[in-house]
């Protein structure tokens, strides 16, 4: 019975490559940016604790090869400002979508989705969407984690980096952005005031510059194929027009 099992596992496995190799390509960089980036290029920044996430029940088509009918839903995530660094207040409540996935199924280079938690503190550079007044993350739908992050010291702790020699640096010591995110909370979750004001400062003309009105994050998505099977996504205007 073991052998077969082992098999039967074997043949899954080579399947599961197959099946891999034929599924339609996609060239997708990470879009990571530096602080400078996120200041200037985002609508809003804030250090924001959220309130409540909810499933919105907006769904949209993205070019990842799926099994098992994953299907792409944006969370509604109400965050409440604790630090304004651009255009925002102190206490305002701010309405979000998040990306997040329903279904189980593997996928190919899956886009940097946040998980966000009730309670959690996250920085958030936001652009606003198609809906009006609702924002999603400057680097959304594709890598919203990489413009939505989570406040964690201990979370950063498991990120290992190693230098040309070999040597490992700590989070905080990486980067520029690295550093100011360390100096948004301590160790035992809380934000610190000063670390949000040490960025206002440094920022300052970064956070001064207003964005194109037509910079928007687009909601619904559409897929095109060209040849050789390259698959890319594109805004699908037309379900914008129907709202």
């Amino acid at each position: 019975m073991f052998p077969a099992m082992k098999h039967l596992r074997f043949v899954a496995a080579l399947l599961l490559l197959w099946a891999i190799s034929f599924s339609p390509c996609q060239a997708r960089p990470v879009q990571s940016k530096d602080m400078k980036q996120l200041m200037q290029q985002s609508a809003l920044v804030l250090v924001g604790k959220i309130l409540t996430v909810a499933p919105s029940g907006l769904t949209t088509d993205l070019s990842y090869p799926t099994w098992n009918g994953v299907v792409f839903e944006w969370l509604k995530v109400e965050v409440e400002v604790v630090e304004p660094i651009k255009a925002t207040t102190k206490g305002e409540k701010v309405r979000t979508l998040m990306l997040s996935t329903r279904g189980d199924g593997p996928m190919i280079n899956p886009p940097g989705m946040v998980d966000p938690k009730v309670g959690q503190h996250h920085l958030l550079c936001l652009l606003p969407t198609t809906t009006d007044g609702v924002y999603a993350s400057l680097t959304a739908p594709f890598d919203d984690d990489q413009s939505i992050i989570l406040l964690d010291r201990k979370d950063w702790a498991r990120a290992t980096y190693y230098d040309d020699k070999g040597k490992e640096v700590a989070f905080q010591d990486q980067n520029d952005k690295n550093r100011a995110l360390w100096s948004l909370v301590d160790a035992k979750g809380s934000i610190l005031p000063d670390g949000a004001a040490a960025i206002r400062k440094q920022y300052k003309a970064e956070i001064a510059t207003p964005v194109a009105k037509d910079q928007v994050i687009h909601l619904k998505w559409k897929t095109q194929t060209g040849k050789g099977g390259w698959q890319w996504n594109v805004p699908d205007e037309e379900a914008r027009k129907k709202k």
